[in-house]
């Protein structure tokens, strides 16, 4: 089960996931020195409770090694219908037509998004 990620927390979770390997603490405070204003001590407090939730592994070589536990997808299968529920009523629909009315959803999307159910079987030739 995929424990809840706070914000924070996700920041590095992307560049683990992004980067697709093992992680000292310099590059990862490196990474987050260009966004954010956090010092060396919230950075060490963020990766602690990752590996404490066990979304994040830490393994001790010459200096420790971050991994994550936890795969983007396996992140946005478990925080979907949570968002959906708490913003959207748990309604896939109120969300698409959010997205769609608020401009995010271009006329290519709504085209991807018919070949993907097609491509799905979730939609029938008409």
């Amino acid at each position: 089960m995929v424990k809840p990620i706070t914000d924070a927390e996700l920041e590095i979770m992307k560049i683990l996931w992004r980067e697709n390997r093992p992680l000292s603490f310099k590059e990862i405070r490196t990474e987050l020195e260009v966004g954010t204003d956090w010092n060396k001590s919230t950075i060490q407090t963020l990766l602690r409770r990752l590996c404490e939730k066990g979304s994040v592994a830490a393994q001790e070589h010459y200096v420790v090694l971050y991994t994550a536990n936890v795969s983007r997808e396996e992140y946005v299968r478990a925080e979907v219908p949570a968002f959906l529920d708490r913003v959207f009523d748990g309604s896939a629909m109120k969300l698409v037509a959010a997205l769609r009315r608020g401009g995010t959803l271009s006329d290519g999307d709504i085209a991807e998004l018919r070949a993907f159910f097609k491509a799905e079987g979730g939609e029938q030739d008409e």
